[in-house]
């Protein structure tokens, strides 16, 4: 990341597969499921500005996914934190090699960088930053350690 950028930024997930984009999408949302996160939708970027925009860009997903736990923690530091939910994750493929990227900015340490929560709930809030990272730690570690019977 860049010089300066926030820790939102700096400690994004990310990870590679070596698998054909097309069952990396899926395997990836099971085991956001499979933590219990709800598939809130499941987009292809790429399709979308190729049929709007007639460009033509690498495959890109848009996995949209929500936790309860986390939803629920989020709204009762303060409702407008919902327009920050739900969380979503990125799985794309680069020209550059051969592998399936998959990208994860924490929606929550977002609210906390960007100074969204009221100044009165800082250990609430951070309480939600820590939910959130053990949540998505768990997913992170399952995507790869399935990855191989996911790839067969």
């Amino acid at each position: 990341m860049s010089e300066g950028a926030t820790p939102t930024a700096e400690e994004a997930m990310h990870l590679t597969l070596d698998m054909r984009f097309e069952d990396a999408v899926p395997h990836v949302q099971l085991e956001h499921e499979l933590a219990d996160f709800e598939t809130v939708k499941v987009t292809r970027l790429d399709r979308m500005i190729e049929g709007m925009l007639g460009e033509s860009v690498e495959r890109t997903a848009l996995l949209v996914v929500c936790h309860p736990e986390i939803a629920r923690d989020a709204l009762t530091i303060d409702y407008r934190l919902g327009g920050m939910l739900p969380c979503t994750t990125v799985v794309y493929e680069r020209d550059a090699d051969d592998l399936v990227h998959v990208h994860h900015f924490s929606a929550t340490k977002a609210i906390r960088d960007l100074g969204c929560a009221p100044g009165n709930c800082e250990a609430d809030l951070e309480h939600l930053v820590e939910i959130t990272g053990e949540l998505m730690d768990e997913v992170w570690a399952n995507i790869e350690s399935h990855a191989p019977q996911a790839n067969s």
